[in-house]
């Protein structure tokens, strides 16, 4: 009698906490005009099923679709360690090149660093601390998890290393169903009741972080370590000791059961956890019009030099670039969808303001524009506006069209980004943006069919940009890089054309003086051939400018493959 009322009261608390959970307040995700945090896991649930059911997918809450990851892999508990605010290195400080960044002050993830005295070298699998004095490697780190490493960053006594992971492993799911191809020799074993093994290939992913004290060089030590499961890392940024991590989460994508470890992204962070934990449900936010979207933006932020947990929050949505700034994050998501009266399908973007507060990331608004930026060139901050130029492509059945535009927005406002100004008909017809670059209060766009006109436009009147100048000659700009307020450096490819068709001949590195309204080449240096790339057209890190003390020249290096 013991048994069975303790059996029942078991049942009756197991069901009473399922259903304390399912109490929430139904979300209509059409309705949603601001930004707000979930209650429950089944309050997300229920949001995402909505959500799934208006775009035509079914999806069952019961069971568990077993196509994500679990959160119940183990970490093994780290001691991290204490230490002081980095001093300064040993000696007088020796000149040396910097990482190119696009902004002062935020730093991006980089192969190759340097502070003078060693140079770091990160390898797919390791990070070499390197001499160069005797040209000897001082210690290594193996990146020993499946994957490889992608980016790093050094302050101080730290090396903070960037890593994606991958594995498949091998799922063997048991049953009872007949198996008619089995061999039965047990007269007491029918092939009905006999054991029945099928399995499936299942793809493990994530991003793991880590921290590396390099106080002694002849000693590395771990001292932090972050993984993200199921997180594929977009980009990062780091502003003085802090890091910035932007991930894409897509496990919405792929199904979910009732169980919130197969739907709510997970993570570990050894500073408090010894092992991967599902992430609270108030830690995750959904998104004005959900950005049309079911995966998750996973924002995650920590100090290098301290023991602090890292600051973590998921947003219904996603991002595939970003731009930042000492005050503010962007992140961009496109979308397409047709017009109902002229039948294109036609791109838009939205853009993301995320406040930098506190070390934190903190949602302020979001914004619109037609069409979609290059890359993060394409945007910029100045004086509390936010730039961005756009190529808007709409196609249709008989054709398309091209429209390159420059739209300018007041960084400053909440929940809904103001446009305060524009720039359209940037180009000749057919052509697009190859390259741009923001300095201040002006920019240079470059956009290309058949030959290279770079716009000069004067953005000191926010309200009212203007094109003031431009330059047309052979060839095309992919990257810009400004060497003074004056100065400014084209890497991209010579062209020619013939009856019509244009090819490239070759790399071609331009300099231009853009002191007056019309930019002027100065110079250009060709390297010839057909299939001849810099990997600086589309890799700025490849790109090193170096001014020595003293000297009233800098030394540029940019690598060229000839071929």
């Amino acid at each position: 009698m013991k048994r069975i009322l303790i059996g029942a009261l078991l049942l009756f608390l197991s069901v009473g906490l399922f259903s304390c959970d399912e109490h929430f307040e139904a979300i209509d995700y059409k309705e949603v005009d601001s930004i707000g945090q979930f209650e429950n896991y089944g309050q997300i649930r229920d949001y995402l099923d909505r959500f799934y059911e208006d775009k035509g997918y079914s999806r069952e809450l019961t069971g568990n679709v077993d196509y994500l990851m679990t959160s119940t892999v183990a970490m093994t508990t780290m001691a991290t360690q204490n230490s002081p605010e980095s001093a300064a290195l040993d000696g007088a400080e020796k000149s040396h090149s910097e990482s190119n960044d696009q902004v002062a002050g935020v730093k991006e993830a980089d192969r190759i660093l340097t502070d003078g005295d060693t140079i770091y070298v990160m390898t797919n699998q390791a990070l070499l601390i390197i001499d160069p004095e005797a040209m000897t490697i001082v210690d290594s780190f193996q990146y020993t998890t499946d994957g490889y490493l992608s980016g790093m960053y050094k302050y101080g006594d730290y090396v903070v290393l960037l890593g994606s992971e991958y594995h498949y492993e091998w799922t063997e799911v048991p049953t009872t169903q007949a198996n008619t191809d089995l061999d039965v020799d047990d007269d007491t074993e029918s092939r009905t009741s006999a054991p029945y093994y099928y399995g499936y290939m299942r793809y493990r992913y994530g991003t793991r972080v880590i921290v590396l004290d390099i106080s002694n060089k002849q000693d590395i030590v771990k001292s932090k370590e972050l993984y993200f499961e199921g997180s594929y890392l977009t980009d990062s940024r780091m502003i003085d000791n802090q890091v910035y991590l932007v991930m894409n989460n897509y496990a919405g994508n792929f199904g979910y059961g009732s169980d919130e470890e197969t739907f709510i992204p997970a993570y570990y962070d050894s500073t408090h956890m010894d092992e991967i934990e599902t992430m609270p449900a108030r830690d995750i936010y959904y998104m004005p019009n959900n950005f049309q979207s079911w995966s998750f933006l996973l924002l995650a932020s920590f100090a290098v030099d301290d023991d602090e947990a890292a600051d973590v929050k998921a947003y219904l949505g996603s991002t595939y670039d970003i731009y930042m700034s000492l005050d503010n994050l962007y992140a961009i998501v496109n979308r397409y969808k047709v017009n109902d009266v002229s039948g294109f399908y036609e791109y838009e973007t939205f853009v993301i303001r995320f406040a930098v507060e506190d070390g934190q990331l903190v949602y302020r608004a979001t914004g619109t524009v037609p069409g979609s930026p290059l890359n993060q060139f394409s945007m910029d901050e100045y004086d509390g506006t936010f730039r961005i130029a756009t190529t808007d492509t709409k196609y249709r059945d008989t054709g398309f069209t091209i429209a390159n535009a420059l739209y300018i927005f007041d960084a400053t406002s909440e929940d809904t980004m103001e446009q305060i100004g524009s720039l359209t008909g940037l180009g000749k017809p057919g052509e697009r943006i190859f390259a741009a670059r923001f300095s201040g209060p002006q920019a240079l766009i470059v956009t290309f069919v058949q030959t290279d006109p770079l716009y000069k436009i004067d953005l000191t009147d926010p309200e009212h940009p203007e094109v003031v100048g431009e330059l047309y000659e052979e060839g095309v700009s992919d990257y810009l890089h400004p060497l003074t307020e004056d100065l400014s450096l084209g890497v991209g490819r010579q062209a020619e054309t013939v009856d019509g068709f244009t090819r490239f001949t070759g790399v071609k590195v331009a300099l231009y003086d853009i002191s007056a309204d019309d930019p002027v080449n100065l110079e250009t240096y060709l390297v010839e051939g057909e299939y001849s790339y810099s990997p600086v057209q589309y890799d700025h890190k490849a790109f090193v400018s170096y001014e020595r003390e003293g000297d009233d020249f800098a030394y540029v290096a940019i690598p060229v493959y000839e071929w």
